[in-house]
């Protein structure tokens, strides 16, 4: 079949969705499927990517925007490639797709990976909350016209229902598993890492709390890692607390380093109250390392939290989360489980071939469905 994803960001731009739909694209033209991506942000070499003139977004510069505001010409490149169904990834680019497919009689369906309005924290822009209120209004509009809403995990599709959006199902991500797979752990010193997008909604200053609760005799190292609109501030910030002997700041990573980290760590640190899903913290955790998170964490839905890996405390309290810190790093015995439920975790559950499995059945679907309703029609 012949499919179009419309979004926003795209590989190698450092962010989750990005790397998903690398991976998902890939796997599905393995598989025999003509797969286009039309986005404002990717690698502009690889086949089937399509992606307008842009420029630096001034308030996220890690992101770029159409210098024509409303490209339509992306519209008139997809319509003459033609498609059995769109799947769009975010309601900016994701627009031209659902038009697109209106005027095609062809199957729409979304992923709603970003919750933009609680993004807007960490963005410094003149009117913000208007915007914001409307980009969710069209948000929401826009998806619930989608033949379906797939949300990344229970806690999301939950809350998309309550904000109205009904045509939605629960499917969740993915890890590669032979990439990001468990190795040996050394416990001097003990890392623990973060690896995200450096911005105030993914919690991140929160690990300096942590770190200054743990002190510089605890023998226990933090790793940041990433880019973002706070990564100036918060380097300034752990400079003036005092924390630079323990807390390192590798700024953007690659794939090969991130594996690198990922693979030399203890634990992984991911404080933030607004994912979806948490991508990196099922790369850790099939890293073979526990991931300690927020409660209310998407993953934490699954039953038995430490057969999972995961470690679910307050950060609102960074004293107990330097205790739980400290604690693992003089039980190796403790480690050792974890480190094997994490890793058991993340393969047993988040296979890329049980998703695209899924995601091709989804199209599938409504792909017979639309051809029933024009069949019914020309009859």
């Amino acid at each position: 079949m012949k499919i179009g994803f419309f979004t926003t960001t795209y590989y190698p731009t450092p962010d989750g969705v990005s790397h998903y739909l690398r991976d998902v694209k890939h796997e599905l033209e393995k598989r025999g499927h003509e797969v286009h991506v039309f986005s404002f942000n990717g690698d502009r070499h690889e086949k089937n990517v399509h992606i307008p003139t842009t420029i630096p977004f001034p308030v996220y510069p890690q992101y770029r925007m159409p210098l024509n505001p409303f490209p339509m010409y992306m519209y008139k490149i997809a319509k003459r490639i033609g498609f059995d169904v769109i799947h769009i990834h975010d309601p900016f680019m994701g627009s031209i797709g659902y038009r697109l497919a209106k005027a095609m009689g062809i199957p729409v369906v979304a992923t709603f990976h970003t919750d933009f309005v609680r993004m807007k924290e960490s963005l410094k822009m003149p009117f913000k909350e208007i915007l914001f209120s409307l980009s969710w209004r069209y948000n929401s509009y826009l998806y619930r016209k989608c033949n379906l809403v797939l949300a990344p995990s229970l806690k999301t599709m939950e809350y998309l229902r309550e904000m109205g959006i009904r045509n939605t199902e629960e499917l969740p991500l993915f890890v590669d598993t032979w990439k990001y797979k468990s190795c040996e752990k050394h416990m001097d010193p003990f890392i623990v890492q973060y690896l995200g997008r450096i911005t105030r909604d993914k919690g991140v200053f929160r690990v300096l709390d942590v770190a200054e609760a743990t002190g510089s005799q605890s023998g226990v190292k933090f790793i940041i890692s990433g880019t973002g609109p706070d990564a100036e501030t918060i380097e300034k910030e752990a400079g003036r607390r005092g924390l630079l002997d323990r807390v390192t700041f590798t700024g953007y990573v690659d794939e090969k380093k991130k594996i690198e980290l990922l693979s030399a760590a203890n634990v992984f640190i991911y404080p933030s109250d607004t994912d979806t899903f948490g991508i990196s913290v099922l790369e850790a955790l099939s890293s073979g390392m526990p991931a300690i998170i927020p409660e209310g964490f998407p993953l934490t839905h699954y039953d038995g939290k430490e057969d999972s890996g995961l470690l679910v405390v307050d950060f609102c309290k960074p004293g107990a989360v330097s205790e739980e810190i400290i604690g693992l790093k003089a039980d190796a015995e403790r480690m050792s489980m974890l480190n094997t439920a994490a890793r058991a975790f993340a393969t047993g559950n988040f296979s890329m071939e049980k998703h695209c499995d899924r995601l091709l059945g989804i199209y599938g679907k409504f792909i017979a469905s639309a051809e029933l309703a024009r069949a019914v029609a020309t009859a």
